[in-house]
C-alpha cells in the first residue's frame, strides 16, 4: 500500500511511516523466501522494510510537499544499495531484485535503471523477482468510484502529491504518454528489458478488496447479494489473465510467469510459498528454474494456472520445464485457456 495526501498517511500504521517502532531483529517464516528451504538460502539476503508509504518511488521532503508528507521510498532504496555495495557487492555478481505488493511495483519502476544510472555496479548481473505488482485498470465495482477504490486514480493521486515523474520514468526507460503509467503495472511491466520473474494472482486478493470494499476469508463470505462480487471477481480475472498471457517479455522467454487462480497476495515471505503448487510447480522451484535460465540453462518458467491449486506436496521442475515450452507455444499463436475457479488461499521491497 501507500498514501497520497496528509488523511491517508495519517491512516497508515506507524510502522509504515517510519522505522521507528522497528524491532531490533525480525522474524522470517522458515518457508518464505528467506527461510532455511528457500533457493536463496545460500545467498546474502537483504531485506528493506517500507516505511514510507510511497511503493519505493518518492524522494521529495515535507517541505516541499504540498501534503506537508515525507516520502523518501527511492532514496532509502538507492541508500540500501549503496550499503551492499560498500560491503562487498561488485562486478561479475548475481542480484536478484525485487520485492512483493508495494515493493515489487518500486522494484518494477527501478529495475532497468539500478545498473545504469550507478546505484550498483554496472557489472552485476541482474534479475528481477516481482511478487505482486500487476495492478489493472477496470470499470469501478458498483458506486465505488473513490480514490481509495480505484488503484488507478490512487497512481494518478501519488504522482501528483509525490512529484516524482523523474522517478516513474527511470532517465528514458519509460516513455508512456501519461507518467503516472509508468509505476502501473498493466501499463509499465510490458516496458521492462532486465530479465524478470513476475508472480501475479489471476484473483489477486489486494486488487480485489481495494476495488470491491470486502473480501473472503477462512471465516467470511462477501456481503449479499454475493453475485455481483463473483462476477467482478471473474471479470478482474479475465483482464489479469490476458494481460499476463501476452506480455512479451514471456512470450519471447526473456522472462519468466508464475500464476495462480488462488485468492492471495505476495506471499514470498511467508510459509505457504513453499508449499503452493500451481499445476505441479512450486514457488522456490519457479524462482530456481528462472535463476538457472538466466544464467544459460533451460529456459524460463510460465505457469499460469486453469484450475484450482492444490496446496501439498512438492511438485517436478521438469514439470515446469514442460509446461513453460507448452505455454509459450499457446501464447505464440494466441491459443485460448480454459477458465479457472476462484480459490481462497491466503510491502515490501527485499
Amino acid at each position: 500500500g501507500w498514501c497520497w495526501d496528509a488523511e491517508t498517511c495519517a491512516q497508515r500504521p506507524p510502522d509504515m511511516v517510519s522505522s521507528t517502532p522497528y524491532p531490533e531483529t525480525m522474524a522470517m517464516d522458515d518457508h518464505g523466501i528467506f527461510g532455511s528451504a528457500s533457493p536463496l538460502a545460500s545467498y546474502n539476503r537483504v531485506w528493506v522494510p517500507q516505511c514510507s508509504s510511497d511503493a519505493w518511488m518518492g524522494d521529495i521532503g515535507a517541505n516541499e510537499s504540498a501534503a506537508g508528507v515525507n516520502w523518501r521510498g527511492s532514496r532509502i532504496m538507492r541508500a540500501a544499495l549503496q550499503d551492499m555495495v560498500t560491503r562487498g557487492l561488485k562486478d561479475g555478481d548475481f542480484m536478484l531484485f525485487g520485492g512483493l505488493s508495494a515493493g515489487a511495483r518500486g522494484a518494477m519502476v527501478h529495475l532497468d535503471t539500478i545498473n545504469s544510472t550507478g546505484a550498483i555496479p554496472s557489472g552485476v548481473s541482474l534479475l528481477g523477482y516481482l511478487d505482486s505488482p500487476y495492478y489493472i485498470e477496470m470499470q469501478p465495482f458498483q458506486n465505488l468510484t473513490q480514490v481509495e477504490h480505484r488503484v488507478a486514480e490512487e497512481t494518478q493521486a501519488v504522482a501528483c502529491a509525490m512529484q516524482n515523474e523523474d522517478i516513474l520514468r527511470g532517465d528514458g526507460a519509460c516513455e508512456l504518454d501519461e507518467a503516472w503509467k509508468c509505476g502501473f503495472g498493466e501499463y509499465r511491466i510490458p516496458l521492462l528489458k532486465t530479465p524478470f520473474l513476475l508472480v501475479a494472482s489471476q484473483y489477486d486478493w489486494y486488487g480485489l478488496m481495494t476495488a470491491m470494499g470486502a473480501s473472503l476469508s477462512s471465516t467470511e463470505c462477501f456481503p449479499d447479494p454475493q453475485c455481483p462480487y463473483y462476477k467482478y471477481a471473474d471479470e478482474f480475472k479475465g483482464i489479469t489473465r490476458q494481460g499476463l498471457s501476452t506480455l512479451p517479455q514471456v512470450i519471447s522467454g526473456k522472462s519468466g510467469l508464475y500464476s495462480s487462480t488462488c485468492y492471495d497476495h505476495a506471499i514470498t515471505k511467508n510459509d505457504n510459498w513453499g508449499d503452493q503448487e500451481v499445476d505441479g510447480v512450486t514457488h522456490p522451484e519457479a524462482l530456481s528454474q528462472a535463476i538457472a535460465a538466466f544464467q544459460g540453462h533451460g529456459e524460463m518458467p510460465v505457469v499460469i494456472q486453469s484450475a484450482t491449486s492444490s496446496i501439498a506436496g512438492r511438485g517436478a521442475w521438469s514439470r515446469s520445464r514442460a509446461r513453460a515450452a507448452a505455454l509459450r507455444r499457446q501464447l505464440e499463436v494466441g491459443v485460448g485457456l480454459d477458465e479457472p475457479e476462484m480459490n481462497y488461499h491466503h510491502n515490501r521491497l527485499w
